[in-house]
């Protein structure tokens, strides 16, 4: 009896010690390491970011990422924006996501970014060298896809009608690579009907003052917001002016959007998937630094056309509120 003891009781211990060990591994995790990524947008805190930053919640709680999202103002300067990206690398980022505001002549900062973390553009793509390592990509929609779909509506609204319009354009930041394709195919959407644009206006620090006088010259019947920010201004400028006769067109994302396309101020909005850029981009980034062998790959996101008609449909409704779980 005894020597049965002497046996079974050490095979029980370590039974026990197993069970511990696997409840607390189940309680504290398996100990794996915990990653920091870092997002740097410009004038992080406004709403057009909500459905973007919901889509990085969501992620970072899936892959157990922990999440800097970092407070800016507007930036309009490529070296403010690589200083403030590379605080954040000597502060402890393991990865960074950033939407650059220039996107020509910064080979030699993405580079050097890459070379210490890896690295995501969202919103645009941005001018960089051939990337062995797979430390670099960029998340975006197709952008000159959303500025056809912009100018189709203006065809589809407009185009039977064979009446000439004048067309005021608000522009976005022309010095990304994504505004630019917005604008050429808008631009290559309308060409066979008669849409004539008076003006254009880029994203500068007084775009509204630069507006009042471009209307105040030769005023449009049809004002178009190629982002969410220039969209904001059109219906601002329309509603400070009291232009009732002026349609608005464009693309965007926020809530305060989203009221005037159900009061009607808004004739039509192109809405990108911006929560799957935001899960996209901290999820790829996630799986890259638990496995550095990893590549990282350009992704492109989708997008809807909403209209006041369509605006509470339930794809729509994922998009601009999305719940995280």
């Amino acid at each position: 009896m005894n020597e049965n003891r002497e046996i079974i009781l050490p095979v029980v211990s370590a039974t026990v010690i197993v069970i511990l060990f696997c409840l607390v591994m189940l309680v504290k995790g398996t100990g794996s390491e915990t990653y920091k990524v870092s997002v740097i947008v410009s004038n992080s805190s406004s709403g057009r970011w909500i459905p973007f930053k919901a889509g990085l919640e969501q992620a970072s709680r899936d892959y157990n990422v922990d999440l800097d999202y970092v407070y800016t103002d507007y930036i309009d300067n490529i070296y403010t924006e690589a200083s403030l990206i590379n605080d954040k690398i000597t502060d402890g980022a393991d990865g960074i996501i950033v939407d650059f505001c220039l996107s020509d002549g910064v080979e030699d900062i993405v580079s050097s970014i890459s070379a210490k973390v890896p690295l995501e553009c969202v919103v645009t793509d941005v001018a960089r060298e051939v990337d062995v390592r797979g430390n670099c990509a960029a998340v975006v929609s197709d952008d000159y896809a959303i500025g056809q779909a912009i100018g189709n509506e203006i065809v589809i609204d407009y185009g039977e009608e064979n009446k000439k319009i004048d067309i005021g354009i608000i522009a976005a930041n022309q010095n990304q690579y994504s505004m630019r394709d917005r604008l050429q195919g808008f631009k290559d959407a309308t060409k066979n009907i008669e849409a004539n644009i008076i003006w254009t206006v880029s994203e500068n620090r007084h775009m509204e003052e630069d507006i009042i006088k471009a209307n105040e010259k030769k005023q449009a019947n049809i004002i178009i917001g190629l982002d969410n920010d220039s969209l904001e201004v059109a219906v601002d400028y329309c509603t400070s002016q009291k232009l009732d006769n002026v349609n608005i067109y464009g693309s965007g994302c926020s809530e305060k959007l989203v009221y005037y396309i159900e009061s009607g101020k808004i004739d039509s909005m192109i809405l990108p998937n911006e929560f799957s850029m935001g899960y996209q981009s901290m999820s790829d980034l996630a799986i890259k630094l638990q496995n550095r062998t990893s590549v990282l790959t350009d992704r492109e996101v989708g997008f809807n056309v909403v209209h006041r008609e369509n605006l509470f449909g339930e794809e729509n409704q994922q998009i601009l509120f999305p719940i995280v779980q």
